[in-house]
């Protein structure tokens, strides 16, 4: 983060900038937006009462105590604060790297970090091992366990997170990333090259909307680059305050993608997009600037990417529905892209846009967050369930995975009629 050198009780290494906490005002413009302290009320899980504590410790008026790292990480990182903060200020960023911070002073046991650095440093940077790892997975889902347990009602003996995770599973097919040719020809009149980055949670658990998504992209006349060499985007990393490893996959991911020679990087996940965008920030220093902001200037969610270019209608297929848009936090807030998916829903032949009350608000789901928190996010899922029932759609519509397994969870769970898609699906259907 830019700004002046880093000083007080944090640790040298992943730091945040003294400067980036100086910029609040305390002027409250954030607190209706935070659902942290729309639940709690209290000031230190406020965006400023955060940065008031980041704030005190660069001014050795507090250690970094178990509260700040608590709430560092109950932040849900929505950004939501930061779109309306009139000085600009980033307190989910600067929680986001509290995170590493905690690390250092508050370190896990053992078996807590054991597993933590193999997710972070062995799993998630191996797309082979992260594919091998829903295996069984899948085995539970083909063999019917799946159906039996959730009829038994067993896990809701165990831990709430456990009940939660087993009832989000989404129905898995193999993953796509080998599937996918590496080139995918444009039909029609070209219009271009673009480089797709297939996020992990995408391979693994919606394969059949990054197949619509590079279907789309063809049919609209894009050549479609697919590295298969791809790393993790590192979010989940920073998520967890293990920017060291993300700075890594940065690097490399960097590196692919620069050497495709294409127009734009493409992505169908908020969080990748997000987590791409940053790269700009998260390498400042170790690659020239000139580069960053080249690569910087080439990532585009997709319907970012398609809205600027102008979506080919002419020959798309009616899919008479009507529909709502939930805006996943990390497009709207932290790409700043809300109307571009709206757009493309309102040029889709037959669809009806029916838009809900507090579509920004965040879903709760927030990478690990909803699990970590499992009853506080089922009271940020109650207020955004509410909001989608009273719009009647017969479509619930967003552009990210991890609300589109939060929605559809929360979504069967309250009975709801509403089916949960990915943007790219309904334009999927309507794409020759």
């Amino acid at each position: 983060m830019k700004g002046d050198a880093r000083i007080g009780n944090f640790k040298q290494q992943d730091a945040p900038r003294y400067a980036d906490a100086l910029q609040c005002m305390r002027c409250g413009f954030c607190l209706p937006t935070c659902p942290t302290f729309a639940l709690t009320g209290r000031e230190r899980s406020s965006p400023r009462g955060r940065v008031a504590l980041a704030r005190a410790v660069a001014e050795e008026q507090l250690e970094f105590t178990a509260a700040v790292r608590d709430e560092a990480f109950f932040c849900l990182d929505c950004r939501a604060c930061t779109s309306a903060c009139p000085s600009g200020v980033r307190a989910g960023e600067i929680m986001e790297v509290c995170r590493s911070q905690a690390q250092a002073f508050h370190p896990l046991g053992y078996v807590g970090k054991t597993f933590r650095e193999f997710v972070l440093h062995k799993m998630l940077p191996t797309p082979d091992l992260l594919e091998t790892s829903l295996l069984p997975a899948r085995l539970y889902q083909r063999l019917g366990i799946q159906w039996l347990v959730r009829r038994s009602k067993v896990l809701k003996l165990g831990s709430d997170w456990v009940n939660k995770a087993a009832g989000m599973l989404p129905e898995l097919a193999p993953p796509l990333r080998k599937q996918l040719p590496k080139v995918i020809p444009a039909r029609g009149e070209r219009r271009g090259r673009v480089g797709f980055f297939l996020g992990c949670v995408m391979t693994l658990m919606y394969p059949q909307v990054s197949r619509q998504t590079v279907r789309v992209l063809s049919h609209q006349g894009f050549d479609v680059i697919t590295p298969r060499e791809i790393k993790c985007c590192g979010a989940p990393h920073l998520s967890e305050g293990d920017r060291e490893t993300a700075r890594q996959l940065a690097l490399k991911n960097l590196e692919l993608l620069m050497a495709t020679d294409v127009e734009a990087i493409v992505t169908d996940c908020a969080g990748c997009g997000s987590a791409l965008k940053d790269y700009e920030e998260l390498l400042d220093g170790l690659v020239p600037a000139a580069t960053l902001a080249a690569f910087r200037s080439k990532v585009r969610d997709v319907s970012e990417f398609l809205a600027d270019v102008g979506l080919r209608i002419e020959k798309l297929i009616p899919v008479n529905t009507t529909v709502t848009y939930h805006e996943p936090c990390h497009l709207c807030h932290a790409q700043g892209v809300s109307q571009q998916p709206r757009t493309l829903l309102n040029q889709i032949p037959g669809v009806e846009l029916l838009e809900m009350d507090e579509s920004s608000w965040c879903c709760g789901s927030a990478a690990t967050w909803g699990l970590k928190f499992s009853k506080e996010s089922q009271q940020v899922l109650d207020r955004k369930l509410g909001n989608v029932a009273a719009t009647g759609a017969e479509l619930l519509v967003t552009a990210n995975p991890g609300c589109q397994l939060q929605l559809a969870w929360g979504v069967r769970e309250a009975g709801l009629p509403q089916q949960v898609v990915h943007l790219m699906e309904l334009l999927g259907q309507a794409t020759p």
